[in-house]
């Protein structure tokens, strides 16, 4: 008789379980089905945790709190889902674990790795960032026209947050911009942070309000230091004889300066070769066509001798 109860408990409580995933499986299945198609393929990502190698010798350790889309997936989400110009150095998208990746108030981090070498700390305390600012607004122009195409509005203003700065613990550098949108839109703040290493940067990028400035920074200094460059990409494993290098000049550089430096008169000389270069060939082609044709001629004449005998 307990035998029987037991079974029959069991029984009830199986039934039970069973209703209750079917019911779960079918709830779930119509709210599946009320999602549009970007939300649809957001559903379908997959994140990771723990140490993650991102790849362009770089490796995170993806921060309590947070999870990792890997880059496949973010390149789809950050300008297939988002609307955001290709880039293929795309790494990952950092995301709140209570957060969807289409969330209207996004708190995520875009990580991307900026091929560019490497920088030497002298060329960083030159670079002119009202300068530069310039240059980031005439890209403005580009950037709108692919915006309208896709039926978002114009970024009509951008100034620094603050001055961009270098920190030489952790070799990073720092900059936030203002984006400024229509009279009825509130301004964007977009902040980055940059970590140098041997080739390049990998750049952390996150996007909010402007009041939200400190919470930002806060936010890109945990994840920055839970990132690191493998032993050979690391910013002082640096070879000056066989690495590339950027150089950033000050918008204030004299003339005669430009003239004189050694970049410009390497790439004057190798002009000035490669134009000696194409005449000496051209010369050389011409004198073996005149050759050739006069020989033909030759040929000719010999072809066509008329033996004055027989007259």
């Amino acid at each position: 008789m307990r035998t029987f109860f037991c079974s029959v408990i069991v029984s009830g409580c199986l039934a039970v379980s069973f209703s209750a995933l079917g019911l779960s499986r079918e709830d779930s299945l119509s709210r599946y089905d009320k999602l549009d198609s970007s939300e649809m393929v957001a559903a379908s990502f997959h994140y990771k945790a723990g140490e993650q190698e991102l790849g362009q010798g770089t490796i995170l350790n993806v921060p309590e709190g947070y999870r990792l889309l890997d880059a496949a997936q973010s390149r789809v989400l950050v300008e297939h889902l988002w609307g955001n110009p290709e880039n293929p150095n795309t790494l990952g998208v950092l995301l709140p674990d209570r957060m969807g990746p289409m969330d209207k108030d996004f708190r995520g981090v875009v990580i991307s790795f900026e091929p560019s070498g490497f920088m030497e700390e002298t060329e960083i305390r030159k670079i002119d960032y009202t300068k530069l600012l310039a240059e980031m607004k005439e890209e403005l122009k580009n950037e709108n026209l692919l915006r309208s195409r896709k039926g978002a509005g114009p970024i009509s203003g951008m100034d620094w947050a603050f001055t961009p700065y270098y920190n030489k613990g952790n070799h990073s550098l720092c900059w936030a911009r203002i984006l400024h949108f229509g009279k009825n839109e509130a301004p964007m703040l977009n902040y980055e942070l940059r970590l140098l290493g041997r080739k390049g940067a990998l750049c952390f990028t996150a996007i909010g309000k402007v009041t939200e400035l400190e919470q930002i920074k806060k936010q890109l200094t945990v994840i920055a230091g839970a990132a690191r460059f493998t032993p050979g990409n690391r910013y002082a494993d640096y070879n000056p004889r066989t690495d590339q290098f950027t150089r950033w000049t000050p918008a204030a550089a004299s003339l005669s300066g430009k003239m004189l430096s050694i970049d410009n008169l390497l790439s004057g000389l190798r002009n000035t070769l490669s134009m000696l270069s194409v005449l000496f060939c051209t010369m050389l082609f011409a004198y073996v066509m005149n050759h050739y044709h006069h020989r033909r001629k030759s040929g000719y004449r010999k072809i066509i001798r008329v033996d004055e005998r027989l007259n």
